[in-house]
């Protein structure tokens, strides 16, 4: 029996997504702002191009319930810590590394699938997670020898797998929302949340928040547009439809993508390590996706 169209498109969707979102390694180095601050900027110019479309939401929906106001709350709290460990750490190790450790989150989510959602990974879907995270963490090791980086490649490389931690329950929180949230009020309000978070966060610690270059504010555009609106909303988007760790896997694929942009627009040569971690990585990817499209569940909130 053919796939409804929504699902039909779940995982070209999913790979549109993952292609937007490697990008943002790039653009956060060629960016001459603080961490914090272009962390804020993503989400708030995200919150602020959803806005017309949550509140027309809202308006057709009704009154939201109280556990809906407090997965959309956390959703955005741990957003705004995922992006704010992320962006930190691209500013402490290499690309490659940030990339990986900071999407080994389907180990969490897995367990976090299982425990909570009553969604347990199947016996392919664990063995791509093996896969995958496997790869990463052989890419992750690089860093050890890297004596360029010294010290601060282990801090950077802890405050990725940090991020890898609060993404998942960011992802495990929206695939619970999405059951009855449509993506724009979803992803328009825990933008909008963690945009809060990280203007305190900005103003705590006295990151510059303007009076940037014209290339930093391109940077920060293209921020917004790839990874924030094409990525992480369309992972918002396919969580109704799949399970987060069904996602969460098929992320991994990005510091694939984010390396090779890398190697050609920095010069950014990727250690021996990666070419062996790489292909673990997709190989895991593959496994999950296969496994998530025989998986699919009927669509519920557009």
């Amino acid at each position: 029996m053919p796939r409804p169209p929504a699902q039909r498109f779940t995982f070209p969707a999913l790979a549109v997504g993952v292609l937007a979102a490697s990008t943002a390694s790039i653009l956060i180095r060629v960016a001459d702002a603080p961490a914090l601050a272009l962390a804020f900027w993503r989400c708030a110019l995200g919150a602020l191009a959803l806005a017309p479309f949550a509140m027309r939401a809202r308006q057709v929906g009704g009154p939201l319930q109280p556990t809906q106001r407090r997965q959309l709350g956390l959703s955005g709290v741990l957003l705004a810590g995922h992006f704010a460990c992320f962006i930190t750490a691209l500013s402490l190790t290499t690309v490659a590394s940030t990339a990986v450790l900071v999407t080994m989150a389907p180990l969490f989510v897995g367990l976090g699938a299982a425990r909570f959602l009553g969604e347990p990974p199947s016996r392919r879907t664990w063995a791509g997670i093996a896969l995958a995270t496997g790869g990463a963490a052989i890419v992750g090791v690089a860093d050890l020898g890297d004596a360029n980086l010294g010290g601060r490649a282990l801090l950077g490389d802890g405050l990725a797998f940090a991020g890898a931690a609060l993404v998942a329950g960011y992802l495990l929180i929206g695939r619970l929302a999405r059951q009855r949230l449509p993506v724009s009020l979803y992803a328009g309000v825990v933008y909008g949340v963690a945009a809060a978070v990280l203007l305190v966060a900005c103003l705590l610690t006295g990151a510059e928040l303007s009076d940037y270059d014209r290339t930093t504010w391109l940077a920060i555009a293209g921020l917004v547009v790839g990874p924030q609106l094409l990525g992480h909303t369309v992972f918002n988007t396919v969580l109704s439809t799949v399970s987060a760790t069904v996602v969460a896997v098929v992320v991994l694929a990005e510091p694939v993508a984010s390396t090779t942009l890398a190697y050609f627009l920095l010069a950014e040569t990727p250690s021996p390590l990666f070419w062996a971690g790489g292909p673990l990585i997709l190989a895991g990817v593959w496994l999950t996706a296969t496994e998530g499209r025989r998986a699919v569940a009927d669509p519920v909130a557009p």
